[in-house]
């Protein structure tokens, strides 16, 4: 009897143990900052550029996979992760780094789940296979965007009855909803400004002027018509006018985000 009190005790505990060691898996520490990859799947790659900067305020994530800058939402839960639709540039490159941003980009989009064990987070998919390694970058959010280029936007927006101008320079943003009234200044937080810039950065800016509008009813009926502006290093890269409300599908994510700071109290 007393041998079968131990053998359910000694269970019991044992039992307990791999409770707490499952429950220590699940709760993982948010993912939040630059992270740099050191690998996908099973090939080590020596390429710093290669980062994914995660915003746990606003849960978007931007990056650089190899080729081109990408954009877009994820969620997580505990140790559940998830990437929404990736956006991103459209610049061609040399053979072997197209061959690491499909593999960069197919990991994502394939994860599931991370783990973070002495400081290296892991991705994984549904059947436990490591798809991405990575490491916390050393560089903080400030200094990473202190190091960035400056962009200056501008976004008008102008019709008979209807006007609003937005620009963003030197980490705040100025507007004007109307021809009358004064300009006002907002000062941006470095979440925003981070959150802004990586949308920007996830833009390729020589195409800028070659994006085709939604919609055209501002050349017949009226209607506000809109541009936007970016400026860097000097040179100024402009779209087309497209109908106010209804930007092009590479700047949505951009123009949605500077008007809804015009109307934040």
């Amino acid at each position: 009897m007393k041998y079968i009190s131990f053998l359910f005790i000694s269970l019991f505990m044992v039992s307990c143990g791999t409770c707490k060691n499952a429950s220590a898996m699940s709760k993982q520490t948010p993912l939040s900052g630059n992270y740099i990859i050191s690998a996908v799947g099973e090939n080590a790659l020596i390429d710093e550029n290669l980062n994914i900067m995660f915003n746990l305020e606003t849960n978007m994530v931007a990056g650089f996979s190899g080729c081109n800058q990408f954009s877009g939402s994820y969620s997580s839960t505990d140790s559940g992760l998830e990437f929404g639709l990736l956006a991103s540039t459209r610049k061609m490159c040399r053979p072997e780094a197209n061959t690491i941003e499909q593999s960069v980009l197919k990991a994502l989009n394939e994860t599931s789940r991370f783990s973070e064990e002495n400081g290296v987070i892991s991705f994984y998919n549904e059947e436990g296979t490591v798809l991405i390694t990575m490491d916390k970058s050393e560089t903080s959010d400030t200094e990473k965007m202190s190091d960035q280029k400056e962009f200056q936007v501008e976004y008008m927006a102008i019709s008979r009855g209807y006007y609003l101008t937005i620009n963003y320079e030197n980490k705040s943003i100025s507007f004007q909803k109307d021809r009358t009234s004064e300009t006002q200044i907002k000062s941006l937080s470095e979440t925003e400004i981070t959150s802004i810039e990586n949308k920007i950065a996830a833009l390729n800016l020589e195409t800028l002027e070659t994006l085709e509008p939604p919609s055209k009813a501002h050349q017949y009926d009226g209607a506000a018509g809109a541009t936007l502006k970016i400026t860097k290093n000097g040179t100024d890269y402009r779209t087309p006018t497209f109908d106010a409300g209804k930007p092009p599908k590479a700047i949505e994510a951009l123009v949605s985000e500077l008007i809804a700071h015009t109307e934040k109290q």
